[in-house]
Order: C-alpha cells, then structure tokens, then sequence
C-alpha cells in the first residue's frame, strides 16, 4: 500500500478547499503581508494570485503546500490536474494506492491519441474491480464504456502521471487476472509457471477461476459458477 500525502503529487495538480480552509488560507495570505509581498516572495504575479482568490479557481498544490503545509488535508474537497482534466471529488489523504491497482494498470491500461488513460477488459467482474481500487482515492471522475464486448473504463489524465512515478511489487492476484493463461495444470504468467493444485487465493476474474476449477476437475466450484452465472442471466432477462 503506498499512501500519498500532499508534497507527493505533481506540483502543477489543482486542489479546491473547503469555505472554510479557503478563509484560513486567505488569513495566512493577508498575515504575511498580502497578495503584493506574496507575489514579490514567490513566482507568482499578482493579479493570479487575486484571480485565484475572487473567482474561486482551483489552486495549485505547490501554492497551498506553501502557505498551509501539509497538514490540512481534510480541508480538500477536489483534486484535479491542469486545465480541464477529470477530477477526483473528496480525496482521502493520504491517498491510497495498492500494488494491485498498479499491477492492473500496467497489465490492461493503454492510452488514447489524446493520452486519456483506458483500462480494458472483457469481464464486467474485472472492470468493477478496478474502479472499486480507483475509489479508494475518493469520487474519482471516470467513464465506463462497452464496446464490442469490452469494458473501457477511462480516468483522468492526471493520475496516470500520478501512478506512473511510483515503484510497486506486481500483485500476483492482479497478475493471473489480468494476463494469466490456464493450460495443462498450470497457470501461465510472463516469468512463471505455477500449478493449479498449489493455487488457492480468491481470483475475480470469472473465467479464469472457472477455467482452474476444469483444471482440477473440482466439481464442486464448476457447479457454484455455473449456478452464480445462470442466477445473474436470470435476472437479466427477469427485467
């Protein structure tokens, strides 16, 4: 788990606080000395800094960290990259990022000619997954679409720049997931090979423990997916 505090991120990342953090940030503003002592202290001019505080504009991250620390964290209601980007609502510092959203990124996550980031998948199982592990964040802004049988779910530029500066260990659960082949009694990954009798973590891939279960010939698991699967098609057409 590697847990992301304010001085972590991208300096160029806009934030929006509370009414009540914005007041305590504007005190501290006018307390050493106003916008015009700021602008000459830090590289910003001043009528930025004014636009910021009149129009109610999201801030940058390095200016806040300067005037508040990195402490006030719970007053962030929005966090956002530059320009017009998607946008996480409420994040939860420090952020949470696991190796297993990490893993399934660097597996299944490609980007458009825009650069919006995609993760794709065939299982909806899979898709629900990752955008359970995106939520840890907070509300984070992303779409899911289906098309020719796939799950695109695309997410905001910003954090892809955001999880592509850390170092992670691949999560063998997201692994198999997300790349494992099952053939002749093992379970195929790009360095290895393991046998399915040694393997008994939960996956969330549906097909791919369906596809261990007949490799084992453990009947018993066949039976459940089979009756897990029949129930959903059930309530699908029952609607």
């Amino acid at each position: 788990m590697h847990k992301l505090k304010l001085s972590d991120l991208p300096e160029n990342l806009r934030i929006k606080l509370t009414q009540s953090g914005r007041r305590e940030l504007w005190h501290r503003v006018n307390e050493f000395g106003g916008a015009k002592n700021l602008a000459e202290e830090f590289d910003y001019s001043q009528s930025k800094i004014y636009n910021w505080k009149n129009k109610n504009l999201a801030l940058p991250v390095n200016f806040v960290r300067r005037i508040m620390g990195d402490n006030n964290t719970g007053e962030i209601v929005l966090l956002k990259g530059p320009g017009s980007s998607g946008k996480v609502e409420d994040p939860d510092f420090p952020l949470e990022v696991t190796d297993e959203l990490l893993t399934r990124i660097q597996a299944s996550v490609t980007e458009n000619t825009e650069g919006t980031p995609i993760y794709i998948t065939s299982e909806k199982p899979l898709q629900e997954r990752f955008t359970h592990l995106l939520n840890k964040l907070g509300n984070v802004e992303f779409k899911t679409y289906i098309r020719e049988s796939r799950y695109e779910v695309r997410y905001p530029k910003f954090l892809q720049t955001v999880f592509s500066g850390i170092e992670f260990e691949e999560d063998l659960v997201a692994l198999i997931d997300e790349t494992g082949k099952i053939r002749d009694q093992e379970i195929i990954l790009a360095d290895r090979r393991i046998p399915v009798n040694s393997f008994d973590t939960e996956i969330f891939s549906r097909e791919k423990s369906f596809e261990i279960a007949l490799e084992r010939g453990d009947s018993e698991t066949i039976a459940e997916l089979i009756a897990e699967e029949s129930e959903k098609v059930k309530h699908l057409t029952s609607n």
